[in-house]
């Protein structure tokens, strides 16, 4: 088989692992990006703008499912979204001004995060912290809630992670329950990754035919990954997810470090 076409069917596999996991557990786009960025040459736009496509189908599917099963909170969701939405136009500029050996770095950071802050909730630890009580429809919800969208948006533009992977422990982290999460996870993920895919495709910095590709692995992973969440606690599956995103880390950070 061809290197070309072997690398296809690798980033086809994290793809669709990816899909899995962001309709199961939360995150799952981000292993995407690392992919994209770990086993191509390509430049860092075309990283993120291909990420950013890939993740607006299987975030669809995702929240046609929780819709369908009652359990999306609309306007969580709405001004997680629009933060995050509004948030995209502060992170894609900023793409053009980080160096790949930074955006590797700042990359692997945010996956250390998200992996550190979900062994902590896995162990308890973070049922011991106090979380917010405030409903997102009052001032102070939208306020709270919509400057997290922001701030995830911005995120979601530079590294065209979609914002799952940081939605789902800021969220938790404030109290909100977790089946909710995951369905306001992924409207959050549409707002942010449809805004950002508009972005970048503009510039024309779309790798184009294999954002078809891992698009495809993606969505059919996402359908899987809704069904797993129905019929397997998700629980088992999020500590190892989270030990996964610390290793990636490890990675990221080496192979940013020898550019």
């Amino acid at each position: 088989m061809p290197a070309d076409a072997r690398l296809l069917v690798v980033l086809g596999a994290i793809a669709f692992a990816g899909g899995v996991a962001v309709t199961s557990v939360g995150p799952g786009g981000i292993f995407v990006v690392a992919a994209l960025y770990g086993l191509t040459a390509l430049p860092t736009a075309v990283v993120a703008g291909t990420s950013s496509v890939t993740f607006v189908g299987g975030s669809v599917l995702g929240a046609i499912g929780y819709v369908r099963s009652g359990d999306m909170d609309w306007a969580l969701a709405l001004i997680i979204g629009i933060g995050g939405a509004l948030g995209t136009r502060l992170g894609v500029p900023l793409d053009s001004v980080v160096s790949r050996q930074s955006f590797g770095l700042l990359l692997g950071v945010v996956l250390g995060a998200v992996g550190v802050t979900i062994v902590l909730r896995e162990r308890g630890v973070l049922g011991r912290l106090p979380t917010l009580d405030v409903a997102p429809t009052s001032t102070a919800g939208i306020a709270v809630f919509g400057v997290i969208g922001l701030a995830i948006g911005t995120a979601g533009g530079l590294f065209g992670i979609g914002g799952a992977a940081l939605v789902l422990p800021a969220l938790v982290s404030a109290g909100v329950p977790i089946i909710t999460v995951l369905a306001v996870t992924q409207i959050a993920v549409v707002f942010i990754a449809s805004a950002a895919a508009v972005s970048y495709t503009l510039v024309g910095a779309i790798a184009v035919p294999l954002v078809f590709v891992v698009s495809v692995a993606y969505v059919v992973g996402a359908l899987v990954g809704w069904r797993l969440a129905k019929h397997v606690d998700p629980s088992r599956l999020v500590g190892l997810l989270g030990s996964m995103l610390i290793a990636l880390t490890l990675v990221l950070v080496y192979r940013s470090l020898s550019l």
